[in-house]
């Protein structure tokens, strides 16, 4: 019985494996092959769906959040990959008692080296936040929407165009926001055991919120930065990369010291009270810098009261 409990935790962790391989590195190399291939040998098939799919590719659904609806909420919630990743990361995600904000900006910290969680928390809110479900557009970085397969995935699990305006046309339709302040640089610079988040040069989102009177509401991943090792190999030419592309490449490892097998630890999403705001469409840097300032402690707070509780009460978080 322990031999095949053991076997079924090594297909368990190669599968996520696979998938996060794919989906981060083989996504770039795979697609333009499988494009080329298809096209030299199956030409008459191949182009016909490839016209087909250019459609949906071009329509601008990442940007046009009010005509260009692709959320799929049953998806969010019922595919069963995400549900066989829930399982596996053992995620689960904590609420305050009597929750029922309409509107939010919800802010999820730290970023860690995948954010794989951020993918499946999105069908775990619409039973856990009935007043929020379907309606949290997710900002993600404007590459990932250059990606056949990953792009459906973004679109799907309520993704847009991380671009301040869109920001603006989501709030201004009465949605909500979900975010990841930390971004790519915060990515980068994930260490494992290192309770660390980077954001005291994050004022967009905090001006958002002032300027449409939106709550803030922050949001820590306990364990998200110790499912993997990390390494600071071509740090150098990956920061580089953030800064010119916007696009950052992990250098991890985890189990079996395989890069991209993620460590067996699980995963606690403890969202936060909002913190509300004072509506102003033309806030100073002062004005912002002092919700900022409020957040911050607001989100140390949180990871205070709760770091005993999920395993890290040695650990003391550090704000840059």
């Amino acid at each position: 019985f322990k031999g095949a409990m053991a076997a079924a935790d090594m297909l368990s962790t190669l599968l996520v494996t696979v998938f996060t391989a794919f989906v981060q590195i083989g996504v770039w190399v795979l697609t333009p092959v499988g494009v080329f291939l298809a096209l030299r040998f199956h030409a008459r098939v191949a182009l016909p769906l490839l016209l087909v799919y250019m459609i949906s590719y071009l329509d601008d659904a990442e940007i046009n959040v009010a005509n260009k609806v692709r959320t799929w909420p049953s998806f969010s919630k019922g595919f069963w990959l995400f549900t066989f990743f829930r399982r596996f990361y053992r995620q689960h995600v904590h609420v305050p008692v009597g929750f029922k904000e309409t509107q939010v900006i919800l802010a999820l910290h730290p970023h860690g080296c995948m954010a794989d969680y951020r993918v499946i928390l999105d069908g775990q809110l619409i039973e856990l936040i009935p007043s929020l479900a379907g309606k949290i557009r997710w900002l993600a970085a404007s590459v990932l929407f250059r990606l056949p397969i990953v792009r459906e995935l973004t679109l799907w699990t309520g993704c847009v165009d991380a671009r301040r305006s869109v920001a603006e046309s989501v709030l201004q339709h009465g949605l909500s926001i979900g975010v990841l302040p930390g971004g790519e640089a915060e990515q980068l610079r994930t260490t494992h055991g290192t309770e660390s988040v980077y954001l005291r040069k994050r004022f967009g989102f905090v001006k958002l919120a002032i300027r449409f009177g939106v709550p803030l509401v922050p949001a820590y991943v306990f364990g998200c930065v110790d499912l993997y090792y990390t390494s600071t190999a071509c740090f150098a030419l990956r920061t580089a990369l953030v800064r010119k592309l916007g696009v950052c490449v992990p250098v991890c490892y985890g189990t079996w010291g395989v890069p991209m097998a993620p460590l067996p630890v699980p995963i606690n999403v403890v969202i936060g009270q909002p913190l509300r705001v004072t509506r102003n469409p033309t806030p100073s840097d002062e004005e912002v810098a002092a919700v900022l300032e409020q957040y911050i402690c607001a989100l140390k707070a949180l990871f205070d009261a709760n770091k005993a509780t999920y395993g890290y009460a040695e650990r003391e978080l550090l704000i840059t």
